[in-house]
């Protein structure tokens, strides 16, 4: 009977996850109430709220997947380039940006939540994305200790908060490509080129 129940609850939590996927797409995560996912999950308001207690936790859980996916990739490119680590750093910039921006609304929903980033920022995952920001600064970062090295990730990742994020690029104008070459900037030791020399 306890297997049948945690059947249950795996595929509620999936049809939930889907149905709020579909809807974001369709609009807005502001936009999209916990009843409505309920009412179109075709489950009861219960249930959606035993499984996640605010929008926030939903987008968390739906943003959690692309978070692997975006550790995974960049691994995966780590472990095949031969570019020399300025290029690496940059590339992997490049493609956080473009994950962030891609999910804006979703991040933005976890992001504003009020026990969500306390909890993701105990996370495993969390953890994954500051040693994947760690392996990359390093070699660029010069004699530096390993609290630094931490901190400098930690602060890439802050600084990138959708809030922070969408000021750049909203009030400032700024694209997606001048906000990597500025972090570039900032993060890459003086006597390193940016041209990866």
């Amino acid at each position: 009977m306890g297997v049948k129940m945690r059947k249950d609850a795996v595929e509620n939590r999936a049809k939930i996850l889907a149905t709020a996927a579909k809807l974001f797409q369709q609009r807005s995560v502001s936009a999209v109430s916990m009843k409505d996912i309920a009412s179109t999950a075709q489950i009861g308001t219960g249930t959606l709220y035993r499984n996640y207690p605010n929008k926030s936790e939903l987008c968390l859980a739906l943003s959690l997947d692309f978070i692997r996916q975006f550790i995974t990739t960049s691994q995966q490119y780590l472990a095949q380039t031969t570019a020399k680590p300025v290029i690496q750093f940059q590339q992997v910039l490049a493609q956080y940006l473009a994950f962030r921006e891609r999910r804006i609304q979703l991040l933005t929903a976890v992001e504003t939540g009020p026990t969500v980033m306390a909890t993701y920022y105990q996370s495993p995952l969390y953890q994954q994305l500051v040693e994947l920001f760690k392996r990359i600064l390093f070699p660029i970062s010069g004699e530096i200790s390993a609290t630094e090295l931490t901190f400098r990730a930690d602060m890439v990742l802050a600084m990138l908060k959708s809030d922070s994020y969408a000021y750049q690029r909203q009030q400032q104008g700024l694209s997606q490509a001048q906000i990597a070459a500025l972090i570039s900037h900032l993060m890459i030791r003086s006597d390193q080129s940016i041209s990866g020399n």
